[in-house]
């Protein structure tokens, strides 16, 4: 039925013998014994063994029977190199354990190492998560174990107890539960996917983030110039500018700007996005140079002076460039400085105030090609409405109706003009009279 041979020039036997394939077509079939599968003193004899098991199975599989005692125990005490080899010639049917590990720890472990494709940031998000689901239920528990109401338990014991980072107190946001939820759900649908289990115990669980209103919160650009002028380093300010007038993330957008993307002449910066960089557009953007930001790139720009005193590679911003460096601790000593109340999500919320800015003047596809976030989520959790807007509605700025003949005079045109505030008329004299230490007092920051 089946026959032994050692190949030469390979150190091993190859076991062949033709059998008919699911259309009914007779095809060859083998199987490769290397030598770390042929335990003992004589490999010979140890493959002859296999062999024989081999072709009780290959007897079963054409007439339709049932494996014996002593090929039953056999494949119970051979390890998973050669059971893969069975399974693969369909000799054999695969179990959940042949699919890979099934209890919870090597399981997430393995997961983990598979994510090549992923970044370092990403991966140490989907640590926080593997730990909350290890500390929960312990490595040894097995993934078929794990039931729907399991896992809503452990959804409570997050909400309840999974901040592990404020000391004054144990709950978790529900926006952070929420990501949570999303990765637990992300794991066990790799098991499902792998058919180490039948369906997923995180389905039907929230998972879905939304905008939290609470933590929204619209910083004038009054308060920015009022705690610059508290701001002595340079780089400090224009971080600062950057992210209000810019709406940069911060740090990731700041830590790529060099001088070759600020292009002073013609008002643009080239923004690398690492957060959307697997996107179509490589996550590269252009925004404007606005008239608010350009006194604070330019004086950096004359201070470095690229191009002749430095190559035009130089990074922009040359502090806080790694992760015991942590800009927010400056930006939250600069308003304790100015004696300003720091706001939730410090520079989420000035990236979210000029988002909001701009959608009031600008069409909304352009600013967000600006900002670099699509339509549903700046309207999810970037734009806010104004105290300014209401304002101005009030006042009529919106005309009402207008008929279609209706011809605007040049009275009606300036009416329309909503007020000018007084957001801009200081940051030209606040950057070019303020004195500016040199780069570097301000002091030194740890990580978070």
């Amino acid at each position: 039925m089946a026959s032994l041979r050692k190949e030469d020039g390979r150190n091993g036997y190859r076991i062949s013998w033709y059998a008919k394939d699911r259309s009914g077509i007779k095809r060859k079939q083998s199987i490769w014994l290397g030598m770390k599968l042929l335990t003992g003193r004589k490999p010979e004899a140890a493959a002859r063994r296999i062999l024989d098991h081999v072709e009780h199975l290959i007897g079963v599989q054409g007439s339709g029977g049932r494996i014996d005692k002593t090929t039953s125990e056999w494949l119970a005490s051979i390890g998973p190199e050669l059971r893969q080899k069975l399974i693969k010639v369909e000799l054999i049917e695969a179990t959940a354990d042949d699919h890979g590990p099934v209890t919870l720890g090597p399981f997430l472990a393995s997961y983990l190492e598979s994510r090549k494709d992923v970044k370092d940031s990403t991966l140490a998000t989907y640590r926080k998560t593997i730990t909350a689901l290890l500390n929960y239920f312990g490595s040894d528990r097995r993934l078929d174990s794990v039931t729907a109401g399991d896992a809503e338990m452990w959804r409570v014991e997050q909400a309840t107890n999974g901040n592990q980072r404020d000391r004054e107190r144990s709950e978790m946001a529900e926006n952070s539960v929420r990501r949570r939820v999303g990765l637990a759900r992300q794991f066990f649908r790799h098991a499902v996917k792998r058919k180490l289990i039948a369906e997923n115990p995180f389905d039907g669980l929230p998972a879905a983030v939304r905008g939290n209103a609470k933590r929204q919160q619209f910083i004038p650009a009054e308060t920015i110039y009022e705690a610059l002028q508290h701001a002595t380093c340079p780089q400090l300010r224009a971080v600062i500018a950057l992210s209000r007038f810019a709406g940069i993330r911060v740090p990731s957008e700041f830590v790529s700007l060099t001088w070759q993307d600020v292009d002073l002449e013609a008002s643009r910066l080239t923004i690398q996005a690492s957060k959307t960089e697997h996107h179509e557009d490589g996550g590269l953007r252009f925004c404007p140079i606005f008239p608010e930001l350009r006194p604070f790139l330019r004086a950096l720009y004359d201070a470095a002076n690229p191009g002749i005193d430095c190559p035009m590679s130089t990074p922009v911003i040359t502090r806080w460039r790694s992760a015991d460096q942590n800009i927010g601790t400056a930006f939250r000593k600069l308003l304790k400085r100015a004696g300003i109340k720091p706001w939730p999500k410090l520079f989420h919320n000035l990236r979210a105030s000029r988002q909001t800015e701009l959608l009031a003047e600008f069409p909304v596809k352009d600013v967000c090609e600006w900002i670099g976030n699509s339509q549903p989520v700046a309207m999810k959790h970037y734009a806010m409405a104004t105290d300014d807007s209401f304002q101005r509605a009030i006042c009529g700025s919106t005309r009402g109706s207008i008929r279609a003949n209706h011809e605007i005079s040049e009275a009606d045109t300036q009416n329309e003009k909503p007020p000018e505030t007084k957001a801009s008329e200081g940051f030209r004299d606040l950057v070019m009279t303020k004195s500016i230490g040199p780069a570097g007092l301000e002091p030194a920051t740890n990580g978070l």
